[in-house]
């Protein structure tokens, strides 16, 4: 990928600078949405210390979305955000953008997030109500690890193909921010960072009070 995106910045179509950190618009944005504008609500809406040390953000069609067996449209590594070029809207592009920065900020701030167990703890909680949940609706689930705190590919097929989006969506309601959270303790951080910006901060208090408050913390301490 690294010689990939070497040809790609020698022909970029744009490049221009979000703060310190480099954006490069390796393919153009489908449906005319403006990762400028994208960028000026993410400075309004999250402190910049939890995007600081980001050394890229780059947009296009990669080789490594294709590659992996769960469709990605972004993703995160070695401090660069990689977004897919093909998005549906500008809030779908959003989205993808302060997701990945929340995985950023897991990278700078391991202890401060994870290391009194809170959030631990509160999703391994919600991992046994949904484990009673799909057993009731007759799914068996001896076999799945369900105090896996990491991504698993077997337990993402449990949720999405077997149970699938429309049954585990009304599964997860009340329980889970969104289904997405229900993946892996990453995803659970990531997808409240979300609501917590994007306007379902209410939702996610209600849902998810100590990840609510950790968010929260988080702020203070970054102001």
């Amino acid at each position: 990928m690294r010689e990939y995106i070497l040809e790609r910045t020698l022909n970029s179509t744009r490049h221009f600078k979000f703060g310190e950190i480099d954006v490069h618009i390796d393919d153009p944005l489908v449906n005319d949405i403006s990762l400028e504008k994208i960028l000026k609500v993410v400075e309004d809406k999250i402190p910049s210390t939890f995007y600081s040390g980001l050394e890229a953000v780059r947009v296009g069609s990669y080789s490594e979305f294709e590659e992996r067996k769960v469709k990605v449209n972004a993703l995160y590594k070695d401090r660069t955000l990689y977004i897919s070029n093909e998005q549906d809207s500008p809030q779908d592009l959003l989205d993808d953008v302060v997701h990945e920065i929340a995985h950023h900020l897991e990278t700078k701030a391991p202890e401060k997030i994870y290391e009194d167990r809170l959030l631990i703890r509160e999703f391994l909680k919600k991992r046994k109500e949904l484990e009673f949940e799909l057993r009731s609706e007759g799914y068996w689930t001896q076999g799945y690890n369900f105090e896996n705190l990491k991504y698993d590919e077997t337990f993402d097929n449990l949720l999405y193909k077997r149970v699938g989006k429309n049954l585990l969506a009304m599964i997860t309601a009340g329980m889970f921010v969104r289904p997405y959270a229900s993946v892996s303790l990453r995803e659970y951080f990531a997808t409240g960072f979300e609501a917590y910006y994007l306007g379902k901060r209410d939702e996610l208090y209600t849902i998810s009070p100590e990840l609510y408050k950790k968010i929260t913390d988080l702020e203070k301490t970054a102001t």
